[in-house]
């Protein structure tokens, strides 16, 4: 997923906008101009501002730059967004939970809220949490399930050094891109403009006869 030593940080694509940006920047080139928008993030479900603490700081805290305010307020939060969740799965109108009734399109928490006299004084971040995650809880696990197979595709290391001109039965479009932009995974390799899927099979398969 991401890979650190004592002092560097590269973060992947699932993980941090910053990685998308890097990662087009080195695969793609700069031949027209990067419009800096998340849209450009495949999994820009996952990649939102309003959860960027919860994804980024217990990275942070891996890293051991994490201060201890910032951890301490992650964990208040995260008990908050727990907490509100069982309340809203503990609230029952005709057989539908809380959480059922919020995910209807019309519905806000704010309005739950009220009619079930659930407090929610200081909790505005937390609320934003909630509604984006019972609303479209299924759209988020299903940008989850394909992150992980993103995952063993862009985990698959392509070895440094490796001579892309003599890999047989390559385009010779592909060995020009691969030699000049040197993918260090075939996710990456995937992402270069003009590059196939056939390319990437060949690719794979001459990575596999060099195990043997």
């Amino acid at each position: 997923r991401h890979s650190w030593s004592q002092d560097t940080w590269v973060p992947a694509r699932d993980e941090a906008y910053l990685g998308v940006l890097v990662d087009d920047l080195i695969t793609k080139g700069v031949t027209e101009p990067y419009r800096m928008f998340t849209s450009r993030a495949e999994h820009r479900l996952v990649l939102r501002s309003d959860n960027a603490d919860r994804r980024l700081t217990p990275l942070a805290i891996e890293l051991g730059v994490a201060e201890p305010e910032r951890i301490e307020r992650l964990a208040a939060k995260e008990a908050a967004i727990a907490d509100l969740l069982s309340r809203l799965g503990q609230v029952r109108e005709n057989e539908r939970t809380g959480l059922d009734l919020l995910r209807r399109p019309e519905a806000t928490l704010a309005t739950l809220a009220e009619k079930f006299k659930v407090p929610l004084v200081g909790l505005a971040d937390v609320v934003r949490q909630v509604e984006i995650e019972v609303k479209y809880a299924g759209y988020i696990e299903l940008s989850r399930r394909q992150i992980e197979r993103f995952r063993r595709m862009e985990d698959r290391p392509i070895p440094a050094g490796l001579d892309f001109k003599a890999v047989p039965n390559l385009r010779n479009e592909a060995k020009d891109k691969f030699s000049r932009f040197t993918p260090r995974s075939l996710g990456q390799a995937g992402r270069i403009s003009g590059i196939t899927s056939t390319d990437l099979a060949v690719l794979l398969i001459h990575l596999e006869r060099r195990k043997q």
